[in-house]
């Protein structure tokens, strides 16, 4: 199935970093006609206006309009912002609005409770990869969410990377592993960059060659049906340099490490959800 086998209205209320990636990853997709795209804020209308010029999405500020035939809405405002935009789109919302969540920390059952509709609802957990087609995007969906409906939203999501169906309760871990994942990834270059430029040469040069080392391992477990440890072990010479460096790092407990690091992810996510539903 394809999304452009459908005509679909898709509306996004919030348009900041994380949204940006998505609508902007649907349109470089060609999935869906740019114009059928429909994007919203708080006030910034020169970000609404840039994002036109740039990829031909429309804007608006006139939430019933907006809402009118709209197949799928994303909330993507920011969690504290939510009661407010509640407040504001419940009166014009129609049996048609599928609504689809980025708000962290926010269940399904309150989202409903707030909005005062009992229409299908998703949550979604991207990552900023959407930007270039590699999201691993964790998704649930509430229990009156007919399967043509959810088959589209899982197709639309394939417009912008991979789709993850979990239970709800399961999205906590899938923030952690994926949707924090690239800062995390981002933090571990960081430091190799860093101790690279120790060994005496040039950042700029160590910067340069491993953004290459990074793209070019990537492409690499994309393109093999080897696991990483295999593909590990096909470059580690016995006795060699890289079976050297192997063995200091295994005198660290880097999984140890990385666990600590998506524990605190995740509880942070329950504390979020937790005071949100407070």
């Amino acid at each position: 199935m394809e999304v452009s086998d459908f005509i679909m209205k898709i509306v996004f209320y919030g348009s900041g970093n994380m949204a940006n990636a998505i609508f902007t990853g649907i349109v470089n997709s060609k999935s869906i006609e740019p114009e059928n795209i429909y994007l919203t804020n708080k006030s910034n209308q020169e970000a609404l206006e840039s994002y036109h010029e740039a990829l031909g999405v429309s804007y608006s500020y006139d939430d019933e309009e907006l809402l009118k035939d709209a197949d799928y809405v994303f909330l993507s405002t920011k969690p504290y912002d939510f009661l407010k935009l509640a407040e504001r789109i419940k009166p014009f919302i129609t049996s048609d609005n599928k609504f689809i969540s980025i708000m962290a920390g926010l269940p399904i059952s309150y989202i409903r409770d707030n909005l005062q509709v009992d229409n299908p609802i998703a949550r979604i957990m991207p990552n900023t990869n959407a930007h270039v087609g590699h999201s691993v995007t964790g998704i649930s969906f509430s229990t009156n969410f007919d399967p043509n409906s959810k088959q589209e939203v899982l197709t639309l999501i394939e417009a912008f990377g991979t789709a993850l169906e979990v239970k709800e309760d399961h999205l906590h871990q899938v923030t952690a592993i994926t949707g924090s994942g690239p800062a995390f990834l981002y933090h571990v270059f960081e430091q190799y960059v860093n101790a690279g430029t120790k060994l005496g040469i040039e950042q700029s040069q160590v910067e340069e060659s491993i953004k290459e080392l990074i793209i070019g391992t990537g492409k690499m477990i994309e393109r093999s049906d080897l696991k990483m440890d295999q593909l590990r072990k096909n470059i580690t010479s016995k006795g060699g340099t890289t079976q050297a460096g192997l063995n200091a790092l295994s005198n660290h407990d880097i999984e140890a490490i990385f666990l600590d690091c998506l524990n605190a992810a995740v509880k942070r996510s329950i504390e979020l959800a937790e005071a949100d539903e407070d």
